[in-house]
C-alpha cells in the first residue's frame, strides 16, 4: 500500500511540475494562426501580442512570429523586451530564442539596474555576455556618459569599446575621439585618434 501510494504522489509530482514548466511558456494574442512548413510548425500572432518563455517576456502591438523548429522570434511594432535584468523596447524585435541572440531595431533602448543604452539597433548575444549597438548611440552609467557611431560592451569582463565620432564626458571631464575603451573594473579611459580632454572650468584656473 505504501509503495503504491508513493508511486501515485510521484505521478502527481511530475504532471504537475511539467505543467508549471508549460505554463511559463506560451504566445498569446487577438489572432493566432499554426502554420506548418516543411521545416516545422511556425505561431504567427496578431494584435496585443505577448511572448512568455522561462524568464523571457516579449509585448508587441502589431505581430508576433515564432519558428518552434529554430527558436527563431520576430515582433513588430512598439515592442518591449523583459529579460532576466534587461528592459528594452524598439520599432521591431528579431532573435533566437534558443541562442540567446535580441536585435532590437529602429530607436531602440536597452535599460539595466544602473545604466542606459540606445541606438538604431541593438544586438543582445546573452551567452556571449555581449552587447553591441549600432548608429547613434549613446551610453550613459553613474557619473559617465558618451556618444559613437558604434558602441559594444563586454560585460564579464566590464569593458566597452567605442569607435567612431566619440564623445562624452566624465566627473564632469569631457573627451573626444576617433575611439576608445572604457574599463569599468579598474576606472580607466584609453582614447585613440585626435583624443582631446577638456578639464573642469575650476581645475583649469587651479592650474593657472
Amino acid at each position: 500500500m505504501n509503495k503504491k501510494f508513493i508511486t501515485i504522489l510521484l505521478i502527481l509530482i511530475m504532471i504537475f511540475t511539467v505543467g508549471s514548466v508549460s505554463a511559463a511558456r506560451q504566445l498569446t494574442g487577438d489572432e493566432l494562426d499554426f502554420l506548418d512548413s516543411e521545416a516545422g510548425q511556425i505561431i504567427e500572432a496578431r494584435r496585443d501580442v505577448e511572448l512568455l518563455y522561462d524568464e523571457l517576456r516579449i509585448t508587441a502591438e502589431d505581430e508576433g512570429i515564432y519558428h518552434r523548429y529554430s527558436g527563431e522570434i520576430e515582433f513588430r511594432y512598439n515592442v518591449e523586451l523583459f529579460y532576466q535584468d534587461y528592459q528594452g523596447r524598439a520599432h521591431e524585435l528579431t532573435g533566437n530564442i534558443e541562442s540567446e541572440v535580441f536585435y532590437l531595431e529602429q530607436d531602440a533602448v536597452l535599460e539595466a539596474a544602473d545604466s542606459y543604452l540606445e541606438a538604431d539597433r541593438i544586438e543582445i548575444y546573452q551567452a556571449e555576455e555581449r552587447i553591441e549597438a549600432f548608429g547613434n548611440a549613446y551610453l550613459e552609467y553613474e557619473d559617465f556618459w558618451a556618444e559613437a557611431d558604434e558602441i559594444i560592451s563586454y560585460l564579464d569582463r566590464e569593458v566597452t569599446h567605442l569607435s567612431g565620432n566619440v564623445r562624452g564626458e566624465r566627473n564632469g571631464e569631457r573627451f573626444s575621439a576617433n575611439s576608445a575603451e572604457i574599463n569599468q573594473a579598474e576606472n580607466e579611459i584609453r582614447l585613440r585618434g585626435q583624443a582631446k580632454l577638456s578639464l573642469p572650468e575650476g581645475e583649469a584656473n587651479d592650474d593657472n
